[in-house]
């Protein structure tokens, strides 16, 4: 009966410590996806604000003449995008086209 009962008593503590090493191997993987997309949101940080470093760079050797364009130029742009998604996406004027 000893011999039995250490037998089952191992096999109780091998599937107990297996059950462990499982839980410890999936609890790795997941700090390591959160160490992997922590990395990959710093870098993107780093190259957002130097992207925003050279339009700023850029912008300031920019004349002005050509700023103020620009500005123009953008709000046209996004007053031409706000219409479209106002209309569902086509503009009121792009009909009009279609029926010439």
């Amino acid at each position: 009966m000893q011999v039995t009962e250490m037998k089952t008593k191992l096999e109780e503590k091998i599937r107990a410590l297996e059950k462990e090493k499982n839980m410890l191997l999936e609890e790795v993987k997941q700090l390591k996806e959160v160490v992997e997309l922590s990395q990959k949101a710093k870098d993107l940080e780093g190259e957002i604000g130097r992207l925003k470093n050279e339009v700023k760079a850029l912008k300031e050797k920019l004349p002005q003449e050509i700023l103020q364009e620009l500005g123009e130029f953008t709000a046209l742009v996004q007053k031409e995008n706000d219409e479209e998604e106002s209309f569902g996406g086509e503009c009121p004027s792009c009909d009009e086209e279609e029926l010439l």
